[in-house]
């Protein structure tokens, strides 16, 4: 008994020293590192800094640090991986081995890197053809108590009725960057562009790699993000677009030759907060002929084109008739602007936002982040696949490593904690590009990275984040589908083959509904009262103005047809011979101008294959204008003037408040202090005071028979 102890001791005695010596070592590499983040002068220490955290890096992948034998067990696990490749690496191994050199000697630890060094060399050489070169941004981590508030107008306080600055997210001292790797995988850093006091951000490559556009905002107060085109040859810059109080960003080239972007300059308010909105808007190469094709409630951002189907893909944030946390759901559009539909998670919880999203070449899918609400703009890496589901978890799979997920998920700041991601660039569905940081780190690295997590640093600043990397690369052009436009028409059309068809009128008898309202939606357009909840507009009902733009026919088979105007986002409701609402949208649909949008019914699968119909009768009856609703059509929906009139008319006489005569349906004034206007005591007693919250029931509602 008395030997075995002491056997034991003296294995534990020399795991001890073993994991003292490798730790030592790498506290060595730590040291050195902070010596150089002390006084760091990126001239003359880049190199030195950028070769110690690939390094460091290793070791952590490898987990090194406290392991049992030193730098030994991680030299041949990393030389096994090699196999058959390296016979070198392999027969000093085994001299070392022959030698009885111990884990704890400077031999193995040099081995080790190595062999490290010769694995990122395979790692990246496969794919040097599209990364040989790299453009990445230097900035600040960007978002603020959301995701999309990143414009940081430079008049933005003005907005609050506070007078606070709230949602002002910007620190300047920036750069936009070129990473060049060698053929045996050295990596050289040159700074394109640098700006003390301003910060470039959303690089893209034209795609015959002779062109970046980015947006740069040179000045907190005296600029705002716009558009800028460099020559790579020449390194000349031009400006594409300017304006005070306007943030143009996340610019991207199109494969017809325009340029779509991210815009504030549709002056809009968010309903919930004090911030401007940013739709999608289009311009020619040149910066020239500038127009609107998003018009939605809240922002929109970072459109890609996806390089299989060639339309766009961006992230909208919606809540028409909904709680505003969860929906951020991925749509995508026609680089015209036409077609603008649901992508992924629409009716979901879950992800609660899609940040990121690009489409992975030689498939339907996208690699994406997927982070929170009230979050900065960083999250999970996943694969989004919709030809196994759009909503919920059913067609999302993490990756870096590989997890599949179920159920409904509901976290307002989803993916916050733990490692982390930004702007994901994937080569192809096993390998991506991407700015990650580690859970202990501060800062945003630039990576090369595989599904399984396995990854490569190339590029790194102890002062700042590096991000947005994108290959400078010539670049296939992808699929250019039609969806045509017309834009000398002022109206679209929607048509509908069978509205019954589709989980939106699921149990409804056929011949039930009758007709589908039109109704339009009028975004918030400045900074007013409360926005915590519903605005003034109302109390509790809506966040927008509504104004019901007529109604439609619905035919026997359950087709329709009808125009509606272009370019301005309405929704529908489903109406029965009562006139009462069967089912109402919670979204929009936006159409552009002489586009033709065609649905198959309610809310249907849009990965269902449906079989062939014969020509609706709707269809045959030929597309028509709506019908006027009552003598309010295209007007702002007003109780006071609608409503009111008819409770004077019908109800006050005995509805006059009191013990005696509840509810008090008068239109004596209230006044809203956190709205800033008064109510009707008739709407305030009628609108129930059970407010939904932010998390309010974001799926399809069941329709009512």
């Amino acid at each position: 008994m008395r030997t075995l102890s002491l056997f034991i001791c003296l294995v534990t005695f020399c795991f001890t020293v073993e994991v003292l010596a490798t730790e030592k070592a790498i506290e060595l590499m730590r040291q050195e590192l902070l010596d150089i983040q002390k006084q760091y002068d990126p001239d003359s220490d880049a190199d030195r800094f950028q070769k110690l955290m690939i390094q460091l890096d290793w070791v952590d992948q490898d987990s090194v640090a406290g392991s049992a034998g030193g730098f030994l067990q991680p030299a041949l696990a990393v030389i096994e991986q090699l196999g058959a490749a390296e016979p070198g690496l392999a027969a000093h191994r085994d001299k070392l081995l022959r030698a009885d050199v111990k884990s704890d000697d400077r031999q193995w630890m040099d081995l080790y890197l190595q062999a490290c060094r010769r694995r990122r060399a395979i790692r990246l050489q496969k794919h040097l053809q599209k990364i040989s070169r790299i453009v990445f941004t230097k900035h600040f981590d960007m978002g603020g108590s959301h995701y999309a508030y990143t414009d940081a107008v430079s008049n933005e306080d003005t907005l609050n009725p506070t007078g606070h600055t709230k949602e002002f997210n910007y620190k300047g001292g920036s750069s936009l960057c070129l990473l060049e790797i060698g053929k045996d995988c050295p990596v050289k850093e040159t700074t394109l562009l640098h700006d003390e006091d301003g910060v470039f951000r959303d690089p893209d490559v034209s795609y015959d790699g002779n062109s970046i556009l980015f947006s740069w905002k040179k000045s907190a107060r005296r600029d705002d993000y716009h558009l800028y085109e460099m020559d790579v040859e020449t390194r000349k810059v031009r400006q594409l677009t300017s304006g005070a109080g306007v943030a143009d960003y996340e610019g991207i080239y199109l494969p017809d030759g325009n340029i779509m972007f991210s815009s504030t300059r549709c002056f809009q308010n968010v309903d919930c907060w004090h911030v401007s909105v940013c739709n999608m808007f289009l311009m020619n190469r040149d910066g020239m002929h500038m127009r609107r094709v998003g018009f939605d409630q809240v922002h929109t951002n970072y459109p890609q084109v996806h390089p299989e189907s060639g339309l766009v893909t961006y992230t909208r944030w919606e809540y028409n008739d909904r709680g505003q946390i969860c929906p951020q759901p991925l749509f995508l559009m026609y680089p015209n602007g036409s077609h603008q539909s649901e992508y992924y998670g629409n009716n979901s919880y879950f992800p609660t936002t899609i940040l990121h999203a690009r489409g992975i070449p030689g498939t339907g899918k996208v690699l994406a982040v997927l982070g929170g609400h009230h979050a900065h703009q960083r999250g999970k890496l996943a694969i989004i696949d919709p030809s196994r589901g759009r909503q919920e978890t059913s067609g999302v799979t993490l990756v870096a490593p590989v997890k599949k997920l179920q159920g409904i998920i509901k976290v307002d700041a989803y993916g916050q904690t733990g490692d982390q991601w930004q702007y994901p660039y994937p080569l192809d569905e096993e390998n991506y590009l991407a700015a990650f940081r580690r859970q202990a780190q501060k800062r945003f690295g630039i990576y090369f990275m595989n599904s399984k997590g396995e990854r490569e640093l190339l590029a790194c600043d102890p002062a700042i984040s590096c991000n947005q990397p994108v290959p400078l690369s010539r670049r296939p052009l992808p699929h250019r589908g039609v969806h045509p436009t017309d834009w000398s028409k002022k109206t679209g059309s929607f048509t509908i083959q069978d509205i019954y068809h589709g989980p939106g009128l699921k149990g409804i008898a056929r011949g039930t509904v009758k007709k589908i309202r039109v109704v339009a939606l009028d975004f918030m357009a400045t900074d007013i009262g409360r926005k915590h909840g519903p605005s003034t507009i109302s109390d509790l009902a809506a966040w927008d103005v509504k104004i019901v733009l007529g109604e439609t026919p619905v035919y026997e088979d359950g087709s329709a047809a009808f125009e509606v105007p272009a370019r301005r986002p309405v929704y529908f409701q489903a109406i029965d011979a009562k006139g009462h609402v069967v089912q109402t949208m919670r979204s929009w649909s936006t159409l552009m101008p002489g586009e033709i949008f065609s649905c198959i019914g309610c809310h249907e699968d849009k990965n269902e294959a449906v079989a062939g119909k014969s020509t609706s009768m709707a269809l045959k009856a030929g597309i028509k204008p709506l019908e006027p609703f009552y003598d309010i059509t295209g007007r702002g929906f007003s109780f006071p003037k609608m409503i009111q009139p008819i409770l004077d008319a019908k109800c006050v006489k005995c509805h006059r408040g009191g013990d005696s005569k509840p509810p008090d349906l008068r239109s004596t004034p209230v006044w809203d202090k956190a709205a800033r206007k008064f109510w009707n005591q008739s709407y305030h007693i009628l609108i129930s005071k059970d407010r939904p919250g932010p998390v309010s029931y974001t799926h399809l509602t069941l329709p009512t028979n």
